[in-house]
């Protein structure tokens, strides 16, 4: 499967813009590497970098995106080194010790400082657009770099709008109600995780790798805890786990072969992984907005 991960949003208006006219708004927003003091880039690359240098790559109506994250990093330990000498050296030369102002601000100063000499640190974020479907789809673990991805987008096209899915019942309600009824809607069935919170005491059971379907389950869910995350298999062979926003973790596709052909041509290598992928979410996204209630479409 080509994304492992997979924040889902609905657009929210219609999407007419060509590819061609994409690509151009794209280019206002294209990744430009940290330098000096900036401690963070966040622009648009090429989905096929070194080979094709486009900012989409368009396959059967789903349009393909890659954005670069970069990062400086400063050790912890360096920025705090820096600070105590900068504090030991002043406080002894004044004879008092310093205010808690005064000590932020030499943390900005020590770190703006190390910025320039500090190794950047970078990721690639594909996600794909279908605007047949009003979909949006972004292959990342992190919140925070979805709403990155999508800021990116708004600040490229000058308004994007976007939405989670609006799912009329709660997943956690059809996680737990599953896991204690072992009744799934059509063509899914329990995998091997799932993690069990009481909102109560606050406590948590990860079960990995474990048969769910066991009374050892059901008692935590009797005892009141609610499954907050659960791995699915869809028609035997889609192996994934449902976060409780309905985010997609730890995707699989078990029939498919990731390592294919050495010598294959890259782009059509890409393009029928890309194919095959948009193709199974049309089917799989649906259907498991219907197993969990349904969308809201106020």
């Amino acid at each position: 499967m080509l994304f492992k991960n997979a924040f889902i949003y609905r657009i929210t208006s219609k999407f007419e813009l060509s590819s061609e006219a994409l690509e151009s708004h794209l280019e206002s927003q294209t990744f430009k590497p940290t330098s000096g003091i900036r401690p963070s880039s966040f622009g648009w690359v090429a989905p096929l970098e070194g080979i094709d240098g486009s900012l989409i790559h368009e396959v059967a109506g789903s349009i393909l995106l890659c954005a670069r994250r970069e990062d400086k990093i400063v050790p912890g330990s360096a920025l705090a080194d820096v600070m105590s000498e900068k504090i030991t050296r002043i406080e002894q030369l004044e004879g008092r010790p310093l205010r808690a102002r005064e000590k932020q601000r030499l943390k900005d100063d020590s770190l703006a400082e190390l910025l320039p000499r500090a190794l950047p640190r970078s990721k690639n974020i594909q996600a794909y657009l279908t605007p047949a479907d009003n979909l949006l789809v972004i292959n990342t673990s992190s919140a925070a770099e979805a709403e990155l991805f999508i800021n990116c987008l708004r600040d490229s096209l000058g308004s994007f709008s976007v939405v989670p899915p609006q799912l009329k019942a709660k997943p956690t309600d059809a996680f737990t109600q599953w896991l204690k009824s072992r009744k799934l809607p059509d063509d899914f069935t329990l995998g091997d995780a799932c993690d069990l919170f009481d909102i109560e005491d606050g406590s948590m059971v990860s079960c990995r790798k474990q048969d769910l379907d066991t009374s050892e389950v059901r008692s935590h869910i009797d005892a009141g805890k609610r499954c907050t995350k659960l791995n699915l298999r869809w028609h035997g062979d889609l192996r994934v786990t449902v976060d409780k926003d309905a985010t997609l973790r730890q995707i699989k596709l078990e029939s498919s072969d990731d390592e294919g052909d050495e010598d294959a041509d890259p782009v059509a290598m890409l393009d029928a992984a890309f194919a095959s992928m948009t193709l199974e979410f049309a089917r799989f996204i649906p259907a498991l907005f219907t197993a969990l209630g349904g969308e809201s479409r106020d």
